[in-house]
């Protein structure tokens, strides 16, 4: 089973469905598989058929849509490295974790296991 998204043939998102790969195909319309790579479907926003991406919400209310690249970019571009953006400060944060114990899901357990230093 897989997610798609219905386009209609103004590439406009009309409905998002979860079907069998094999079945699709007996679906009426455009149907579009949705991906990583193809970002996340919203109902009502527009699909580019060039760039293989839907266009997401923004993250943001300050961020602006980039036409050429189908991307929400910030005001400031993002430093490399561990950042968060504050919308209050119209700002990249650094993440600064808080000391004690750090915690990962264990596939195997099903549950959070610390995590120690290596």
């Amino acid at each position: 089973m897989s997610l798609y998204a219905k386009i209609n043939s103004d590439n406009i998102v009309e409905n998002i469905i979860v079907c069998e790969d094999s079945q699709v195909h007996l679906l009426d319309g455009i149907h579009i598989r949705v991906t990583d790579e193809t970002k996340n479907p919203f109902i009502g926003f527009p699909y580019s058929q060039e760039l293989g991406k839907f266009k997401e919400g923004a993250a943001y209310p300050s961020w602006t849509f980039n036409e050429s690249t189908f991307e929400w970019e910030a005001p400031v571009e993002k430093p490399s490295g561990n950042y968060h953006w504050s919308e209050q400060d119209q700002n990249w944060i650094a993440f600064i974790p808080k000391p004690g114990p750090n915690y990962m899901w264990d596939e195997e357990t099903n549950s959070w296991v610390e995590k120690t230093q290596e």
